[in-house]
């Protein structure tokens, strides 16, 4: 019974579930997998969706969490060599470009080789934490706290040294 709640609320709001992830997302085959995938988070809640109601805010609530989670994968899998030639593309950003090369010599003079190693891996060669880590010898968890440390120190660094510019 609650699948069918489920089945049929989700198909009713098709069309509109679509357009608002075709919306967020500005791509017709990314939409069409956000509601997969949203349809497939839901159907593992199928048991708890009681009414009508319930299941069109829970499936709006997924579609929109859904197209979040792939903006954030698109933006966290841009590559720096990416977002090198785009700022570079972008008339009158000599700020950003500065901003770039200050950052750079940051990480260059103030990071250790393992912490160097670890967020050109994952930020300049996009690679995946297991990937980092098979490569180093370390747990996937070390080189998650190795990054997050790396970039702390970065941002701590760049923030005290250019004061007058934040």
């Amino acid at each position: 019974m609650a699948s069918d709640i489920l089945t049929s609320t989700f198909m009713r709001l098709r069309r509109r579930l679509q357009a608002n992830a075709r919306r967020m997302l500005a791509d017709d085959s990314a939409a069409d997998d956000a509601l997969q995938d949203a349809f497939y988070r839901l159907w593992k809640h199928r048991d708890n969706i009681v009414t009508d109601s319930q299941a069109e805010g829970m499936s709006v609530i997924a579609v929109r969490n859904t197209c979040i989670d792939a903006l954030r994968k698109r933006r966290d899998s841009l590559p720096i060599e990416q977002a090198e030639a785009e700022i570079d593309d972008c008339d009158g950003n000599n700020d950003r470009h500065e901003i770039y090369e200050a950052v750079r010599k940051i990480i260059d003079s103030s990071l250790s080789e393992r912490e160097r190693a670890v967020i050109t891996m994952r930020d300049t060669l996009g690679m995946e934490f297991s990937d980092i880590a098979d490569e180093l010898g370390i747990t996937e968890t070390h080189a998650r706290m190795i990054l997050s440390r790396a970039r702390k120190t970065v941002r701590e660094i760049y923030r005290s040294s250019n004061k007058n510019r934040i």
